[in-house]
């Protein structure tokens, strides 16, 4: 879990598709830290504010992108980053990497889910690219 950092966001503009990818990794976000909810009476209260705003930030990009893709999305979305979220994009852009790399190693592996995380980690590579915080 990160430590608290300022909320100051810019906007970035996504496609539809960067839209779809970004909405599945936010959400991988939102559960991989959801363990941390299990024990939050027993954090500070600087812990327990550094957990909302994860939370507060990918809720951020959910609502900025929609929950789920509409019927006729939109030709651009402006999507809020912040410092934290974008270090948080950071990670899972790296975890994406790895996961690849193990599931090409095994006997068996899904061409499908490797190609799937690839056009992920590329794409929030790109984005990330064009994400200016300070």
């Amino acid at each position: 879990m990160s430590t608290q950092q300022p909320n100051s966001a810019c906007l970035v503009s996504v496609d539809p598709s960067t839209a779809d990818i970004l909405r599945r990794q936010t959400l991988i976000i939102l559960e991989a830290n959801h363990y941390y909810f299990e024990e939050i009476l027993e954090f500070g209260p600087e812990a327990q504010h550094a957990l909302s705003v994860i939370y507060r930030d990918a809720f951020a990009v959910l609502d900025a992108i929609g929950w789920r893709r509409g019927k006729e999305p939109a030709c651009t979305v402006d999507v809020p980053f912040t410092a934290g979220f974008a270090e948080q994009l950071r990670q899972r852009r790296y975890d994406l990497g790895h996961t690849n790399i193990d599931r090409v190693a095994q006997e068996t592996w899904d061409r499908d889910l490797v190609d799937r995380d690839r056009e992920a980690a590329i794409t929030l590579e790109q984005l990330l690219a064009r994400v200016q915080v300070t």
